[in-house]
Formats: C-alpha cells, structure tokens, sequence
C-alpha cells in the first residue's frame, strides 16, 4: 500500500511500504510480458511513463494491468496531470473497486482541478472504500498484522480527509439545498465527525461557541486547504494571542486578515449590512493584535499605527482596550526618546493616563511610565 504525501495535517504521513498493491503477471516469452520488463528495468521516469502508457494501449485486458495503473498514478501526480489521475484512478478501481489509494488520488486530483462535484464524487467513495477496509479482520501471522495495522490507520484517515474535503465544499456552497447534501453525506457516513461543526457552522462567532479545543482544531485543519478563510485565520489568532504564543504566526494571520477585508468580496449569503458589521469586527480585532506584537517587537511606529486604528473597535472592551491604551504610552514614550520629539511624550503621557484609569494588569506600569515620563520630558 502506498501513501500519498497530504496536504493536511489531518492527514500526517504514515510510513508506509512501497506500492505494488497489485501483482504482476510476467510470461518473459510473451510480447506483453517483454514489455513489462522493460518497464521495470527503466530508471528514467520519462522513458518509463511512455512504456507504460504504450502497456495500457496495447494490453489493456491483461492480468496486469492494475499493477501498470497503479505505477501510472504517481507519476501523474508528481506531474501534476490531474485529469489523467482521475482518468487512471477510474480505470484502476473498474479493474478493482476496492482499491482505496486510487479513490484517494481521485479525490486530491479533484481537489487541484477545483471540481467541486467530483471532489464530492471521491470524497465519498474514498470514505466508503476506507470502511470496507476497516471491515477487513486482523490476521494472525505477525508480518501479515503489522501490513494490516497500516492499512487501517490508513483508511481512517482518508475517511478524516474526505469528511474534511466535504465540509469545505459546504463551506463554500452558496445553494443552500446542495450544501444540506453535503451535510448529509458526512452525518450518514460518521455523526460524530469533527468537521460537521465546520460544514454546518463556518463562521469564527460559531466556531467560538464549541468546545475551545475542537473549534481550534477545525480551524487549524481547515486553514490548510482554505488559506484565505478569515474565519479559520481569525480563531487560531485568537486563540494564541490569548495565549501569548507563537506571536509572529499571530502577526502574519493578523496582516493577512486585514488585507482580507480590503479585498475579498461579500460572501453571497450575507447582507450588506452584516457583511460591513463583520468587515469591521475583523478588522479592529486584527489592528489590535498586529499592534499589541509590534509593541513586543519594538517596532513602536508599525504599534503606533495599528494600534490607533483598532481603537474604535477596542473601546467596548476593557481588557483590550487597557492593552491598547498601554501600548500607545509606551510607543510613543520610545519614539520621543528616538526622535527627539516632545511631541511624542505629550502623546504617551496622554495614552498612559488613559491606561491608568482603567483597573487592568497594566495600570500599575502605565503609572510607571507617567513617572518617568515627568522625570524625563516634564510632561504630565
């Protein structure tokens, strides 16, 4: 059995044998026979397609030709010849309906050519392959089990990755009747699916009402095929701004979510009205974390900036707000020492007050920072 490289983490690569899930019949006196051992010979990859592709014009009844399909499909892949994945996938699983790996190729194949019917074509049937082979019973000699143990911890994550696969064409489906089947192809396949919340829900306020953990995980997993999902960018933001983590993937999340809302179009389903409600939500929320970690970064200008335009968004809240007001001291008490500039210190001096008449973790330090700031500029 063989495993194709993902593109989820959902789906992390298990170690798996080589191919050759199909056996090869070789009579070296027949023409066909010759032929496939040419092409087992051939280590150029060029030289070797084309004696393939000569084997299925040739002999295309023959008993092996389900191994030749299954050295085709790679190499379509590698070369990123989608239709002739999904045409040799076809041929592969007519000679045998259960192969798994091809149902597999398929559906990534499809996924490239962004073919949403047939995407849900292979997400389906891979699903449903994998479950045939989860059917398969553990066998008792030790060589054969350990096979066994990788082919069902392959299965069950193609059928992770076909649930996921449908729940983002869900995601994006704007008739209402056709994302319901999409739903309901992955609650008859699995009701306890992680990626129902996703098909049913897309958006960050929803995702937030789930459990912390799973809303991150859909998020995380759905972020890999939908890098421009605000919604997926803006809860993994949030999550480890909260957390004080992995700050720069914050800020990079962040900048990319504020030229999101510059540019991406209303969705279809939304209203005019909440479409700009959401622009503006996201928007704040993303200048008040890119200004909070350029703060961090010393990069008080870039702080400055973000911050000043979140400030409409934050005044509502007073945990963001006090870290707002906070930063804004702070920066500006940096750059009047860089600058020069009295300006600069009139600034912090106001900011910093700001800051201290809100009972936060910060009002001791921006009281601090008044302090010092009367010392040094004679500002209060």
């Amino acid at each position: 059995m063989k495993l194709c490289v993902p593109a989820l983490a959902l789906l992390v690569a298990v170690g798996a044998p080589a191919a050759d899930r199909h056996k090869l019949d070789v009579d070296p006196e027949s023409q066909d026979g010759i032929l496939l051992q040419r092409i087992q010979q051939e280590p150029t990859v060029a030289r070797k397609l084309a004696l393939l592709e000569k084997y299925v014009a040739q002999y295309p009844k023959t008993t092996s030709i389900a191994w030749v399909y299954e050295e085709l499909l790679p190499i379509y892949m590698d070369a990123k010849q989608y239709d002739k994945v999904v045409a040799t996938a076809d041929a592969l699983l007519a000679v045998d309906p259960n192969d798994v790996d091809s149902a597999y190729d398929a559906l990534q194949a499809a996924e490239a050519l962004n073919n949403p019917d047939l995407t849900a074509k292979y997400a389906t049937l891979a699903w449903d392959l994998a479950a045939g082979t989860l059917q398969h019973p553990k066998p008792s000699d030790p060589d054969d089990a350990a096979e066994w143990a990788k082919q069902m911890e392959f299965a069950k994550r193609v059928q992770g990755y076909s649930e996921f696969s449908l729940a983002t064409l869900a995601t994006k489906e704007t008739d209402d009747q056709k994302r319901d089947q999409l739903v309901q192809a992955i609650q008859q396949r699995n009701p306890q699916s992680t990626f129902l919340a996703m098909a049913k829900k897309p958006t960050v306020i929803e995702l937030a009402s789930l459990n912390p953990e799973k809303a991150l995980q859909i998020a995380e997993d759905g972020v890999e095929k939908d890098p421009d999902n605000e919604d997926f960018l803006m809860t993994i933001a949030d999550h480890y701004m909260n957390l004080d983590k992995d700050l720069p993937r914050v800020l990079s999340y962040s900048l990319r979510i504020l030229d999101l809302m510059q540019t991406k179009p209303k969705p279809q389903e939304m209203s005019d009205g909440d479409w700009a409600k959401k622009r503006a939500k996201f928007t704040g929320w993303a200048d008040w974390m890119a200004g909070v970690i350029y703060g961090k970064q010393a990069k008080y200008g870039l702080s400055d900036r973000y911050l000043r335009n979140a400030l409409e968004y934050v005044s509502q809240n007073p945990r963001l707000l006090a870290a707002a007001y906070f930063y804004l001291g702070y920066d500006n008490y940096a750059l009047a020492a860089e600058l020069g500039d009295k300006a600069h210190a009139v600034e912090a001096a106001k900011f910093s007050k700001l800051c201290a008449g809100i009972e936060s973790p910060f009002h001791s330090l921006a009281l601090k920072n008044l302090e010092a700031l009367r010392n040094e500029y004679n500002v209060e």
